[in-house]
Formats: structure tokens, sequence, C-alpha cells
């Protein structure tokens, strides 16, 4: 359970960065696209799709970890409480 809690954890520490990353590489791809310059729109545009393929990947895989540990962590049947009627 704590290597699942780390992979998580370094799941989260990565995403955030990616997201930046992602959005810093929108906005340089929209500055070249209004200077129309071809092979950088290019560039920039893989570059987004990297950090936008990886941000969903760190993601899923921490929606996955974090399922697996409410399953494995589910609490137990409880006893039912002997019931004595009065009556």
């Amino acid at each position: 359970m704590a290597f699942l809690i780390s992979i998580m954890s370094f799941a989260n520490f990565v995403f955030y960065p990616l997201v930046i990353g992602c959005i810093i590489a929108f906005i340089i791809e929209s500055i070249f696209r209004a200077q129309q310059n071809a092979p950088n729109v290019l560039r920039a545009m893989a570059v987004r799709k990297y950090f936008w393929r990886q941000a969903w990947l760190f993601n899923i895989i921490w929606f996955v970890g974090y399922g697996i540990l409410l399953f494995i962590n589910r609490p137990g049947q409880q006893a039912m409480p002997d019931l004595i009627w009065q009556g």
C-alpha cells in the first residue's frame, strides 16, 4: 500500500507542472499562429500535445490508484448486533 501511495504522490507531483507546461505551450502556439510561422507552429503543437497526453496519463494513474486504495481499504462487513426484543 505504501508503494501505491508513493506512485500516487509522484503522479500528483508531476500533474500540475504538466498542466502549466501545456498552458504555456498553448500560448506559444497561439503566438506562432498569429505570426504565421508554420515550422514553429508544428513544433509548439507537438510540445502541447505531449504535455496534454502526459497530464492525462498521470491523472488516470492517480485515479486508478485512488480506486485501488478505496477497494483495498473498504471496511469489512459489520456484524449485526444482538437484538434482544422486549416484548
